[in-house]
């Protein structure tokens, strides 16, 4: 399991930022790691439990198609989604009001399942042997600690877009409270 979080202080009124982060589609194009090539709410009404979303995305010269439910909902502070992509992954997003604004924290969780089964050698007939049975060498680990390696690549790596993220969305948010504010 890969865990990721991230928080903003937004001066901005809670309110106001948790319709951002619940208007899917217009805060996946805040996303500066992503180019959106389509993000669409499935089920009708306003956002609420059991709400689906389709996304297709371009990330990292790669097309993410994948949809989310929405597994948890508060109005005004909670939304949580679980994708069905492959690897699976859950979003929680809060909105906690401050006295000057609201802070919004945003955790994204990754299962990233490993086989780790002790082979004698990767390149000797069992090793082709799990190849063949598995299809991705790189879910065979000969060693754990090097999945926890690439666990911890990848939790830096998604840390740093996360806190990019949030950022946009913040810079997003307080730009909108200056002009209403002016």
């Amino acid at each position: 399991m890969v865990d990721v979080e991230h928080s903003v202080e937004i001066n901005s009124d809670p309110d106001t930022v948790f319709s951002l982060v619940t208007d899917i589609p217009r805060k996946a194009r805040l996303d500066p790691n992503a180019k959106v090539l389509g993000v669409v709410q499935e089920t009708e009404g306003p956002v609420a439990l059991g709400t689906t979303f389709h996304y297709r995305l371009v990330v990292e010269g790669r097309i993410a198609d994948y949809r989310s439910r929405c597994i948890a909902f508060e109005p005004g502070r909670l939304i949580e989604t679980l994708s069905d992509s492959d690897p699976p992954f859950t979003v929680r997003v809060t909105v906690e009001p401050l006295s000057n604004g609201a802070r919004l924290t945003q955790k994204e969780s990754f299962t990233v399942p490993r086989i780790h089964i002790p082979l004698p050698t990767a390149d000797g007939w069992r090793g082709k042997l799990f190849r063949v049975l598995f299809g991705n060498r790189d879910a065979i680990q000969q060693d754990p600690s090097a999945s926890r390696d690439d666990e911890a690549r990848m939790e830096a790596k998604l840390k740093i877009r996360l806190e990019k993220w949030l950022e946009a969305i913040k810079q997003e948010l307080e730009s909108q409270h200056g002009r209403l504010n002016a």
